[in-house]
């Protein structure tokens, strides 16, 4: 089993939690887990999208060879209509 801890937060956000998990036909903590997940998601997504503008702000020839790489990956991977 996972370690446990306790988290204090208001009542109303307790309560809100309570609400949409009942809503889902999950458990309070099962719908924490997968709202925390989804956030994690996001921030990595997030820091990506950051990342890809900073190249392309910083080094044209970079993003370029980041956008052919992309391509040839693309059309090494899509089957022939014909096949």
């Amino acid at each position: 089993m996972s370690d446990l801890t306790s988290l204090k937060v208001p009542a109303e956000v307790r309560d809100r939690f309570a609400a949409a998990a009942k809503v889902r036909g999950v458990t309070v903590r099962a719908l924490l887990d997968q709202l925390s997940r989804e956030v994690a998601d996001t921030a990595l997504m997030e820091q990506a999208a950051r990342q890809m503008s900073q190249l392309h702000d910083s080094d044209p020839g970079a993003w370029n060879d980041y956008l052919a790489e992309g391509r040839d990956w693309e059309e090494g991977t899509v089957e022939p209509l014909g096949a």
